[in-house]
Formats: structure tokens, sequence, C-alpha cells
């Protein structure tokens, strides 16, 4: 994992972690990926390595 602008976003609580979250998974769909599924993330770093699983919500319609 590379890291970028990114970086410096505020993810100092929970919802700030929350929005930073949303707005990459928008801008990464508007621009055609398909973000749903399994996403290894290793840090490369003394931070653990993770696993997000993106599965798109039903919007109750």
């Amino acid at each position: 994992m590379t890291r970028d602008s990114q970086s410096d976003a505020d993810v100092s609580t929970p919802a700030a972690f929350n929005a930073a979250l949303a707005d990459l998974l928008v801008r990464a769909y508007a621009q055609g990926i398909d973000v749903q599924g399994a996403w290894a993330c290793r840090s490369g770093d003394d931070s653990p390595d993770w696993e997000a699983a993106v599965v798109e919500l039903d919007d109750g319609n």
C-alpha cells in the first residue's frame, strides 16, 4: 500500500474515519473501480496488516 494525500486526512475520531473512508469509496467508485469485496491492506511498517470488506448496502427501497 502506498501513502498519498489521504495520509493527512483527519481520522482522529470514529466519525472522521467514517467520513474519510466514505469519501475514498465514493471517489474510487466514480473512477470506475469495483470497490466491493475484500481488500488486503498491508502497512509495510510496524502497524498491523488489515483486511477490509466492502459490501453495498440495500437502500431500503
